[in-house]
C-alpha cells in the first residue's frame, strides 16, 4: 500500500469543471432574479461554496468506507422520506420538504446516493458476474419475502389513493398477507446465510421509490429508477430478461396510469402529446419554455434581457426551466457551449470510471455519471418539449440546496475515488 504522499495527485480537472459549469449556472441564476426581493444568484453561491467544502471533506475519505455504510444509509433514507409523508412541509400540492429550522431538505435528494451507494455494494458482494449478463430471476429473486411486506407496505401508502379498487382493497391486503406467510416459511426452509440473499437491485430501488411517488414525485422517481437501471445494464444482463424486462415496464406503467399518477400528472402527459390542446392550464409551462428557446435563434437576445423571464411569462425560470433563460438570452450559439462544457464534465467523470480498479468504486463511478446525465437529458428534453414536464432539475445550474449538494456529494465521492485509484493494489 502506497503512503498518503504518494498519492495520484487531486483531480483538478473534475474540480475545475464542476466549478466553472456550476459557476456558469450562478450567472444564468443572476438574470432569472433580476427584480426579485432575493438574490438568487447569490445564495447558489453561498450553497455552491458549502458544496465544495462536503466535496472536500468526502475527497480527504476513503470511499471504501461508504460501501460499509450503504445500506444503513438507504435505512435511514427511507426513515426520513417517512418522515416526509408524516411531518413534512406542503408545497403546490406536494409533500417532499422536511424543516430543519434553518434550512428545508428534501430526503428524495439524498435517495438518489443511498440507491447509488446500495447498488453498487450488491454487485460487489456477488461473487462472480456472469459473462453472458444476468438472468431476470436472478436480479430481481423473485422468492425474497421483502416483496410481499414490500407490497402490504405500499398498500397501506397508497391506500386512500385506490378508490378504484373499492372493496377488493381488502381483498388485495389478504391475499398479500397469505403471500408473506407462504415467503416466511419458504425462508425457513431453505435458510438464510447473509442479509444479500433476499436483497435485489430492484427492491433497493423500491424502497425509497414507493415513498417518493407518494409525495408525489414522479420525476425523481423515474429518476431513481434510470441510475439503478444505467448501473445494472453495466454489469450486463441478458437479451431474453431485457426483453421480458421491457414488457414488464409497459405492463407497471398501465397499471400506474389507472391506479398511482394523480390527475395533473396525466394532463402533463396528454400536453405532451398534443402540445396545442391546453396551453392555458397543463401545457402552459411546456409552451412558454419552447417560446422562450425558440425566440432565442442563433445568437440570443442577451444577457438579461429575455422577456419570457423578465416579465413572468415562464413559469419555474429558476428551477426546472431555467435552461429556457439561458437558450432565449444566448442563442443556439451560447447553448451549443453549454452542451459542450456539461459533455466535457461528464467525460471527466468517465475518466474516472474507466481507471477505477475495485468493482464497487466502477459502480459507484458509473451510477454518478448516470445521475447527472439523465437529469440533464431529462431536465433539457422537457425544456424543449421532446419530454413531458415531469419536475427534473438541471445540476448545478436549477435553484435548490439539496439538488446542489446532493450532486456535490457525488462528485466527492468521485474525487476519492479518482485520488486513490492507484494507491491500492
Amino acid at each position: 500500500m502506497k503512503s498518503f504522499s504518494q498519492k495520484v495527485p487531486l483531480n483538478w480537472m473534475l474540480l475545475g469543471t464542476t466549478l466553472l459549469f456550476g459557476g456558469l449556472g450562478i450567472v444564468n441564476l443572476y438574470s432569472t432574479s433580476q427584480g426579485a426581493e432575493t438574490n438568487l444568484a447569490w445564495v447558489q453561491g453561498t450553497w455552491l461554496a458549502v458544496g465544495v467544502g462536503v466535496a472536500a471533506i468526502l475527497t480527504m475519505i476513503d470511499y471504501r468506507i461508504f460501501e460499509k455504510l450503504a445500506y444503513p444509509i438507504l435505512v435511514i433514507t427511507v426513515m426520513l422520506l417517512l418522515a416526509v409523508l408524516l411531518v413534512g412541509q406542503v408545497r403546490k400540492g406536494s409533500q417532499r420538504w422536511l424543516s430543519l429550522g434553518f434550512l428545508n431538505f428534501q430526503p428524495s435528494e439524498l435517495a438518489k446516493i443511498a440507491v447509488i451507494l446500495a447498488v453498487a455494494k450488491y454487485f460487489n458482494h456477488e461473487p462472480t458476474l456472469p459473462p453472458k449478463g444476468f438472468t431476470l430471476r436472478a436480479l430481481i429473486k423473485p422468492a425474497s419475502i421483502l416483496y410481499p411486506l414490500g407490497a402490504i407496505g405500499a398498500l397501506a401508502i397508497f391506500w386512500d389513493g385506490l378508490e378504484l379498487l373499492a372493496g377488493w382493497r381488502f381483498v388485495v391486503a389478504g391475499a398479500l398477507v397469505l403471500w408473506a406467510a407462504a415467503s416466511f416459511l419458504y425462508l425457513l426452509r431453505s435458510g438464510l446465510s447473509s442479509v444479500h440473499d433476499v436483497l435485489s437491485p430492484l427492491i433497493l430501488v423500491m424502497l425509497p421509490a414507493v415513498l417518493i411517488l407518494r409525495q408525489p414525485d414522479l420525476g425523481t422517481t423515474l429518476v431513481l429508477f434510470f441510475i439503478a437501471g444505467s448501473m445494472i445494464l453495466f454489469v450486463k444482463v441478458k437479451p431474453l430478461s431485457l426483453l421480458i424486462a421491457a414488457l414488464g415496464l409497459i405492463v407497471v406503467a398501465s397499471t400506474a396510469w389507472f391506479f398511482v399518477l394523480e390527475d395533473y400528472q396525466k394532463k402533463r402527459v396528454f400536453a405532451f402529446v398534443e402540445p396545442g390542446s391546453d396551453i392555458k392550464g397543463s401545457g402552459y409551462h411546456a409552451w412558454q419554455s419552447k417560446l422562450a428557446v425558440g425566440s432565442g435563434r442563433l445568437n440570443g437576445k442577451g444577457f438579461g434581457e429575455s422577456t419570457q423571464t423578465q416579465f413572468k411569462f415562464l413559469p419555474e425560470q429558476h428551477t426546472d426551466f431555467v435552461f429556457s433563460v439561458w437558450a432565449e438570452e444566448w442563442g443556439f450559439s451560447g447553448c451549443l457551449l453549454m452542451f459542450g462544457l456539461l459533455l466535457f464534465w461528464l467525460m471527466q467523470m468517465i475518466d474516472v470510471a474507466s481507471h477505477a480498479r475495485e468493482r464497487f468504486e466502477v459502480l459507484v463511478a458509473v451510477g454518478v455519471v448516470s445521475l447527472v446525465f439523465w437529469h440533464a437529458a431529462i431536465n433539457i428534453g422537457m425544456v424543449i418539449g421532446m419530454l413531458p414536464v415531469v419536475g427534473i432539475t438541471l445540476p448545478l445550474w436549477s435553484y435548490g440546496g439539496s439538488s446542489l449538494l446532493v450532486t456535490m456529494v457525488a462528485i466527492g465521492l468521485l474525487m476519492s475515488i479518482s485520488l486513490r485509484r492507484h494507491s491500492f493494489k
